[in-house]
């Protein structure tokens, strides 16, 4: 009887791709993952620019409302990160300092669980007021 099991258990057809599937779930986790890294590295790279967009026009314009308007229109419509508020924390002898309020959502979320899954980014700005009154 061992004798006529053995050749079958000798046969390696397919073992490659039985492989293949035992792997293949860890490299969708690693993809999913690389893209997350992405996305979190989008957003702060898009909130940092927003932050000094605000800066500059804060700079030129002294006016926080133009600032905030500015620090929307360089966050867009992004799905990975959203405006949350633009803060004037001081403002003495022309120099200020503008810290802008973000949230970054996580990708692959679900949407039942995307509130928990929001972090905030925060990016200061600092800079002087050219335009004076």
């Amino acid at each position: 009887m061992k004798k006529l099991l053995r050749p079958k258990w000798q046969n390696e057809d397919g073992a490659i791709s039985l492989e293949f599937l035992g792997i293949l779930p860890f490299f969708f986790l690693f993809f999913l993952l690389l893209w997350q890294v992405v996305g979190t590295g989008y957003a702060v790279f898009t909130a940092k620019t927003a932050a000094n967009d605000a800066a500059k026009t804060y700079a030129a314009t002294n006016d926080l409302q133009e600032a905030m308007q500015t620090a929307r229109e360089s966050i867009g419509s992004s799905s990975v990160l959203s405006y949350k508020n633009l803060i004037r924390e001081y403002s003495t002898n022309g120099d200020f300092k503008l810290v802008l309020y973000t949230e970054h959502t996580l990708s692959f979320v679900p949407d039942m669980w995307r509130e928990q899954a929001t972090f905030e980014l925060n990016e200061e700005a600092f800079g002087k007021v050219l335009y004076t009154e």
